[in-house]
């Protein structure tokens, strides 16, 4: 385990080099939602993002690869919900972060540059009566309950309506037709890089 205030941030995996831009990293996490792509083209768009230069893992290494650059820096055990809603989107809450960011730790975002876990270290432990998208994240978040009288009730059910995010769907299977189109991709990429090397 990396200790932040010990140890130096990776910039590898398994010795491929990983770009490690937080711009990276929040592009990354919109990649996986985007509904334009298919699991194919998203592998593609992920290797050009995450490595510079012509080396880089296969794509059944690549999930794994991209689970430690999103997830890596989260120490924590899982909790036992099993709560898989989508609570925050890059695009949604850009300048909720932003204003968070410059108001709380006197970054601007638009100019600075830091590493992927760095800026989610940041993002994830703001105080969450000055941040107003850890609100949000609240509101997604919160249960309507037996509880709550009827104006608690709407004002939450209102609430999450204005900051509701759009889930993801089930992923689903490749066909056995994609997954020899895959394999034969992976295959041609193998030959390239012993060519190359």
């Amino acid at each position: 385990m990396i200790n932040v205030m010990l140890d130096p941030l990776p910039d590898e995996w398994h010795g491929y080099k990983v770009n490690t831009s937080f711009r990276i990293g929040i592009q990354v996490f919109l990649i996986q939602y985007d509904k334009e792509l298919n699991e194919y083209e998203k592998s593609d768009v992920l290797i050009h993002l995450l490595f510079d230069d012509r080396e880089h893992p296969d794509r059944y290494e690549l999930q794994e690869c991209v689970e430690w650059f999103l997830n890596g820096w989260f120490h924590d055990k899982p909790g036992s919900s099993q709560d898989k809603r989508r609570l925050s989107d890059y695009d949604i809450d850009q300048w909720r972060i932003y204003a968070d960011f410059r108001q709380i730790y006197g970054i601007d975002l638009s100019t600075e540059d830091m590493h992927w876990w760095v800026f989610c270290g940041l993002l994830w432990n703001m105080p969450h009566k000055q941040s107003s998208f850890m609100q949000v994240i609240e509101i997604r978040r919160k249960k309507v309950t037996s509880k709550m009288g009827n104006e608690e009730r709407k004002a939450v059910h209102e609430a999450q309506r204005i900051y509701a995010l759009e889930q993801p769907q089930e992923k689903k299977e490749f066909t056995a037709d994609e997954k020899v189109k895959i394999d034969e991709y992976d295959r041609m990429m193998a030959e390239l890089r012993v060519k190359k090397g």
